[in-house]
């Protein structure tokens, strides 16, 4: 048996409102990723492998410096 009490998750749907077509139209031109004028290689892959290689340099350094105070 399950020892934790039930935990209810309620979602109070009545608090949303459907957005205007005029709202809908601003946010569509608005929006960066609806828009999709972006490179997704660029922010998906180059990104994240420059921050990879930055920590990798970076820990590289850190055993470098223990290894010579230790």
């Amino acid at each position: 048996m399950n020892s934790y009490p039930m935990i209810e998750n309620r979602l109070n749907t009545r608090a949303t409102q459907d957005a205007t077509p005029e709202e809908f139209k601003q946010w569509q031109e608005t929006d960066y990723f609806v828009k999709g004028e972006f490179n997704a290689m660029q922010m998906f892959v180059v990104i994240p492998a420059v921050v990879q290689i930055i920590v990798f340099g970076t820990m590289l350094g850190a055993f470098a410096i223990i290894s010579v105070l230790f």
